[in-house]
């Protein structure tokens, strides 16, 4: 008997019907559970806890559901675990994620994602638990070594572009709230019969952190994954900005400024994904998040970094032509 096998048995699941749900870049998996009385549930599949950094992103990832759980978010609701063996019973919060929605371009798309407006607000409000960490403006300018170190020759421009960042970040630093990182269309599951917040199920949140305000915002709207229609973004992006007492303004560099630090570190993910972790389809997402980047260095406030982005851009030229 496989290990998932007996962990069902012991908590009365055994014999039910399992279909796979297509996973993300992490090393989790998970299937979803119909039992014969018409009842469902997710099986998250962990990587076995026999490292301290499996056992803690496991931890991670109960700590940051029951938090979130407290502030009257749709994290699902733990039915049982089996730490040592990376297994975890987790309510199904639905068969629906806003992503299938915008590609099928369902008629409540555009409801679903302002939806998730409720979350992000809600989020704002929280500068996080005493067990929470952030990083400052010159760990978060860090995070863009990674696409740097696949890119031989790049020490000066890496620093440069540090640099760079940092000023940059470290001007947003009075606000700071709860992100939870990965929050696109893949992580989002739709819930229009539950009102308010409870109307967006959470995954995939273990990543956690005490970031600028708006890295969340950022997230949404510039999905390396697939485009948010123009539209959409702007409508957001000035809710958030009322909602908060900012100015429309402050909100859009932010949100460009965060874009931009994101996915200067998602184009180093995506190329190490394809061509290094045997995960090639990720390939098709570089030239998207290189749109993105540009876009981003666009913002007339952000114009010392538009010739540094350019730069790698044109560097990385070869990453686009083997991609395609």
């Amino acid at each position: 008997m496989t290990r998932e096998a007996a962990f069902l048995d012991g908590v009365g699941w055994a014999g039910a019907r399992v279909a796979p749900i297509p996973s993300d870049a992490s090393d989790r998996s998970y299937l979803r559970l119909h039992r014969a009385d018409g009842a469902t549930a997710i099986l998250m599949q962990a990587p076995v806890a026999t490292s301290d950094a499996a056992a803690r992103q496991f931890a991670a990832f109960r700590r940051v559901a029951d938090w979130l759980r407290g502030l009257g978010l749709a994290a699902p609701t733990e039915l049982a675990a089996e730490p040592a063996a990376g297994l975890l019973l987790l309510e199904d919060l639905g068969e629906v994620p806003l992503s299938a929605l915008l590609d099928r371009g369902a008629p409540d798309a555009r409801e679903a994602y302002g939806a998730v407006l409720s979350v992000l607000l809600r989020l704002a409000e929280e500068p996080g638990p005493d067990w929470m960490t952030g990083p400052d403006a010159t760990g978060m300018a860090a995070m863009v070594d990674l696409t740097f170190s696949l890119l031989p020759g790049s020490e000066a421009l890496a620093q440069e572009t540090r640099d760079v960042l940092e000023e940059h970040l470290g001007a947003i630093r009075d606000k700071r709230s709860v992100s939870l990182r990965d929050v696109h269309g893949d992580n989002l599951i739709w819930r229009p019969d539950r009102t308010g917040p409870l109307r967006i199920g959470l995954l995939d949140f273990q990543d956690a952190l005490v970031l600028p305000e708006g890295y969340d915002l950022a997230s949404l709207v510039d999905d390396p994954r697939r485009t948010v229609p123009e539209a959409w973004r702007d409508d957001l992006i000035r809710a958030h900005a009322a909602a908060r007492g900012l100015s429309e303004a402050d909100m859009s560099r932010r949100v460009d400024l965060l874009s931009l630090q994101r996915n200067l570190r998602i184009l180093g993910i995506f190329r190490r994904l394809a061509t290094e972790l045997g995960r090639p389809a990720y390939a098709r997402f570089l030239p998207r998040t290189r749109t993105l980047l540009l876009r981003s260095a666009g913002h007339p406030e952000l114009r010392r970094l538009r010739p540094l982005v350019a730069e790698l851009l044109d560097r990385t030229a070869h990453w686009q032509a083997e991609a395609a």
